[in-house]
């Protein structure tokens, strides 16, 4: 089991999506965390540091990368703003 740390833009990002969305993607993630290797669940992201991976919820997109047991959350954004810088 991994645990789930966001970082402060993920969690900024977060907590200005509507309450729906939001419950969705805490829902997904807590998932995903709970696989023995939730990277199987998601796709490699390049030119996103310091994200390397990414999952999807709907037309939203969680950029995170992995260290020692832990998924960093660092970008929660609708899939047309989340690979601008």
């Amino acid at each position: 089991m991994f645990n789930v740390v966001f970082t402060p833009h993920g969690e900024e990002d977060l907590k200005r999506l509507p309450k729906d969305i939001q419950k969705r993607v805490v829902k997904k993630v807590q998932f995903f965390a709970a696989q023995e290797n939730p990277i199987s669940f998601a796709k490699p992201l390049v030119n996103l540091p310091p994200a390397t991976h990414r999952f999807r919820v709907g037309d939203y997109r969680i950029a995170f990368y992995v260290s020692s047991k832990q998924i960093y959350i660092d970008r929660v954004r609708h899939r047309k703003e989340v690979y601008e810088s």
